[in-house]
């Protein structure tokens, strides 16, 4: 991912992760309900996402919505509050703090890259403090049976191509049926040793 120094600095300080691959902060609840090697079948809790869509290229257009995201967190909206993605990062002040959830989930839809990342369960649509960015919206996803392949490496475009076409031909295997495009899963910052890396892709299914 191209990202500047401060940029890259902030997103591997708020993201809670190190260059171990150690991940600090709240990962979106689900419940492992069948494993086969590097593929699960998971059950996500209702949750509500923070979006941003982004067009271009997907390193541009990614690392231009991780950029929104990261302003959004750091106080660009209207009630001005920091988000703490974790133990390492520990804001001082008056301003009420919000632990954002990892992990960042892309997704290519009508054009352009959705780059997202879910909120802490105790939040609502009403608590959640307003973007000053108007390329930031919300949604809220319903309880949903996902399926998931996990990986490691660099990330690139190639790469997820490639793992979402194994994760189809597994459920193909399964005789599963999916019931969303896929969509890649990222959970360390880009300073993470490649091979301590966890990357997934998520397909949603009946």
């Amino acid at each position: 991912m191209k990202l500047t120094l401060v940029t890259a600095l902030v997103t591997l300080l708020l993201s809670g992760c190190s260059i171990m691959g150690q991940r600090t902060g709240e990962e979106a609840l689900y419940a492992t309900l069948f494993s086969d090697g590097t593929y699960q079948i998971r059950l996500y809790e209702p949750l509500i996402i923070a979006q941003a869509a982004s067009e271009g290229g997907y390193l541009k257009a990614t690392s231009s919505g991780y950029k929104r995201l990261t302003d959004y967190v750091s106080g660009n909206n209207l009630a001005q509050q920091t988000v703490n993605l974790g133990p390492p990062l520990l804001v001082t002040g008056t301003k009420p703090n919000i632990e954002l959830t990892t992990p960042y989930y892309e997704e290519f839809l009508g054009g352009v890259w959705l780059t997202s990342v879910a909120m802490p369960e105790q939040y609502t649509l009403a608590t959640l403090p307003k973007p000053v960015d108007p390329m930031i919206t919300f949604e809220t996803l319903p309880r949903m049976r996902v399926a998931v392949i996990t990986f490691s490496g660099y990330r690139s475009e190639w790469l997820i191509n490639n793992k979402a076409d194994q994760l189809t031909q597994w459920l193909r295997q399964k005789r599963l049926t999916a019931t969303s495009p896929p969509r890649s899963v990222i959970f360390d910052s880009p300073f993470t040793i490649p091979g301590l890396r966890r990357h997934e892709i998520h397909i949603n299914i009946r």
